[in-house]
């Protein structure tokens, strides 16, 4: 078998298979001798029928078998011997191979690109400031405090709602039928299922009554009422009042098992929130970092690659969205435009993967099992499971190579960070590119 290889562009290839005869007379006695041993001819036995025979009544299976195995077999033989990473699906050339003739074919595929990264370190990274003060924590605090709060019936014929109070409400409207309800609850000064009712609410005792326009949005979930203002009396059924737990020891004990006291609670906030900013800051920083390493390394991608990923991401979406019964149908009605609308992070993806290996191997870093063994271990703990447990659920959902290629990540974006400048600011902008290509970095 000879092979030779042209390159179309820096992505693609065109390979061109010459077989010689003896290698199709091989192949072809293989399919002679299979085709023996199952088949039915009238009067003969069966792996007795003589070649002729066995061409007359299955000489049609035989050519597509012949051809079949000698493009696809002799394909995986050329690429293994070239040590080409194809990517996408072959185009094949080729006219219809016959026994005891050399036979050619051709294929163009898509090739994984060979990535040289030549700036990977020196960059500047903004990371927001890491503070955490008084006022945080007693948030938190408060936050904590609704969680734990009770929840009871309004006794006092003067008392009126206030933010937060659970408001059980009568509805009746003339122009629309269906606005009216009996005993719904409208978190007072929070949300309401019909807009704008949670602030009517506030202010109003138990048995009073109020009239109230109330304008309906574009997407409301009543079609009749949708961009319409309807006029909606309201009586209010009772009063739900929330009752704060006491913020003291015996909270802080209720909150956190391994915590005795207040003064430990308030700690235990703050290390809290420490680690998820510290985690927000990372998360930037390799925000940045993806979208310098892709301005600063330029290269070819095959677009079979980048609509591959694009697939793949559609498809975690829907899985997702389908665990929350919802259909990705009534989401995205229209599956080809969320197809091209992904095809940019996709890309990103892609290229950030591709760079990530690159710069990996340029630097001899790679994935251990004690890399792997710490990461269970890491995940056992987060979640108070097993680390055969944990091991088990990434095997039964193939996400082995996914975790792989995330420690090795982490690994690659450990190195740049440690050898890139690190600003640290007060406060990120929302709108800011700060990880533009305005940065420099030194070649390594």
């Amino acid at each position: 078998m000879k092979v030779e290889i042209t390159d179309v562009s820096s992505t693609r290839k065109e390979l061109k298979v010459f077989v010689p005869k003896e290698e199709v007379s091989v192949i072809t006695n293989e399919i002679y001798h299979e085709v023996s041993k199952g088949a039915s001819v009238p009067g003969f036995r069966k792996g007795k029928a003589p070649r002729h025979i066995l061409k007359m009544y299955y000489a049609e299976f035989i050519q597509g078998e012949l051809s079949k195995k000698l493009v696809r077999d002799k394909f995986e033989e050329a690429i293994k011997e070239k040590e080409l990473f194809v990517v996408s699906m072959p185009e094949f050339e080729n006219e219809t191979p016959k026994e005891n003739e050399d036979f050619t074919f051709s294929a163009k595929f898509d090739v994984k690109p060979e990535v040289a990264p030549q700036v990977f370190t020196g960059f500047e990274l903004k990371k927001p400031k890491i503070q955490v003060d008084e006022s945080n924590v007693q948030d938190v605090l408060q936050r904590l405090q609704e969680t734990y709060a009770t929840v009871k019936d309004s006794d006092d014929p003067d008392y009126q709602a206030v933010k937060g109070d659970y408001v059980i409400v009568n509805l009746s409207c003339d122009e629309h039928e269906k606005l009216n309800r009996k005993k719904i609850t409208v978190e007072a000064g929070v949300r309401s299922a019909f807009t704008g009712m949670e602030d009517e609410v506030l202010g109003l005792k138990v048995k009073e009554e109020k009239e109230v326009d109330i304008t309906f949005p574009e997407n409301h979930f009543l079609e009749e009422v949708r961009g319409k203002t309807a006029r909606i009396k309201v009586e209010v059924e009772g009063i739900k009042r929330k009752e704060l737990p006491e913020v003291n020891d015996e909270f802080a004990q209720m909150v956190y098992k391994d915590v005795h006291n207040i003064e430990e609670l308030k700690n235990t906030i703050s290390e809290d929130l420490v680690k998820r900013l510290e985690a927000d800051a990372r998360t930037y920083l390799e925000k940045q970092l993806t979208q310098k390493l892709i301005d600063a390394n330029p290269f070819d991608v095959p677009e079979s690659m980048i609509r591959l990923q694009a697939i793949m991401m559609i498809q975690g979406m829907s899985q997702r969205l389908s665990a929350q019964g919802i259909r990705m149908q009534d989401v995205y009605p229209d599956g080809e435009a969320l197809r091209e609308e992904t095809m940019a992070s996709a890309e990103n993806l892609v290229r950030n993967s591709l760079l990530v290996e690159a710069i990996a191997k340029a630097i001899g870093i790679e994935t251990t099992d004690e890399d792997i063994e710490f990461e269970l271990s890491s995940l056992a703990e987060r979640y108070s499971m097993t680390p055969d447990a944990v091991r088990k659920n990434f095997e039964e959902r193939g996400g082995d190579e996914e975790m792989r290629f995330g420690i090795l990540e982490r690994k690659v974006f450990d190195h740049i960070i440690a050898n890139s400048t690190i600003v640290e600011v007060d406060k990120i902008e929302e709108n800011t590119d700060d990880a533009g290509p305005d940065s420099s970095g030194t070649d390594e």
